[in-house]
């Protein structure tokens, strides 16, 4: 072997060196180091990535070896992930190029984009399975667990889908989307997701001017239909009851089986609310 086949054979090992003492070379005692690693980030990027967000300004490699006091080998092996995942971004050109963090809530669009892939691949994957019709159950409680499912639905919908709700707390649905309720309702709009929405007689006004605005809204309303502080929605493949109680929880059963059932019933108030 030659003296370049050692040479070359040293340089592997060193760099295996490097990528294994990059994984775990920084302890994780930090709340957000911990959180973000669970992300699934290791520690050297969570640690970058908050380095940027605390001094909130562009720093290049050197500046950022001597904040975080690793080697800047180390340094320049996490920042293609951050740069990739959109965490952070490159500023300059050359020698010169410095980097600043985007805001956390990048953190937010990237789970999202992951649920979307998850959601897809479980479709996928069911095509193929032969477990059977199990009826599957989850859970969503608080407010911002049940935006964010809304509006990842509302990204992941198929064009022209439809929803039957049975209502009676549009107001109580409106106030927990909160801020995310237009982007919601754009969404669904550019969808063309067809609602159609079986409510009280006195959530009308409110119903018509903020909810069922838009071309893909049908609304019906019934006298007697009790008002309170739930719904039923049913979609293609499940059917989900909210409560607007104190957490908000959704309630969903995810079976095409049970959802057909569920959407004859809907249709057969549905003609009973005809004016």
């Amino acid at each position: 072997m030659t003296y370049f086949d050692y040479n070359e054979l040293y340089k592997i090992k060193l760099l295996c060196y490097i990528v294994i003492k990059y994984m775990t070379i920084l302890p994780t005692s930090n709340p957000l180091t911990e959180r973000l690693i669970a992300f699934g980030l290791t520690s050297v990027e969570a640690s970058l990535y908050i380095t940027l967000l605390e001094y909130g300004k562009e720093l290049g490699g050197t500046k950022l070896a001597l904040i975080t006091d690793l080697h800047r080998q180390y340094i320049y092996l996490a920042l293609p992930k951050l740069l990739e995942l959109g965490l952070v971004e490159e500023v300059g050109e050359g020698k010169h190029k410095k980097y600043k963090a985007r805001p956390p809530v990048q953190l937010e669009k990237i789970g999202r984009k992951r649920a979307l892939e998850a959601s897809d691949l479980a479709r996928e994957l069911n095509q193929i399975s032969s477990v059977g019709n199990e009826q599957e159950f989850e859970v969503i409680q608080g407010k911002r667990a049940i935006q964010e499912y809304e509006l990842i639905y509302a990204e992941h919908a198929s064009e022209g889908e439809e929803e039957c709700i049975i209502g009676g707390a549009s107001y109580n649905f409106s106030e927990l989307m909160g801020g995310a309720l237009s982007e919601y309702l754009d969404l669904k709009k550019k969808k063309r997701i067809n609602v159609k929405y079986l409510g009280t007689s006195d959530e009308r006004v409110f119903y018509q001017q903020y909810l069922g605005k838009f071309a893909n809204q049908e609304y019906r309303f019934i006298d007697k239909l009790p008002k309170g502080r739930t719904h039923m929605l049913v979609r293609q493949e499940s059917v989900s009851f909210y409560s607007f109680l104190n957490p908000p929880l959704v309630y969903i059963v995810k079976s095409p089986v049970i959802a057909q059932n569920y959407k004859d019933f809907f249709m057969m108030l549905w003609e009973m609310g005809k004016e």
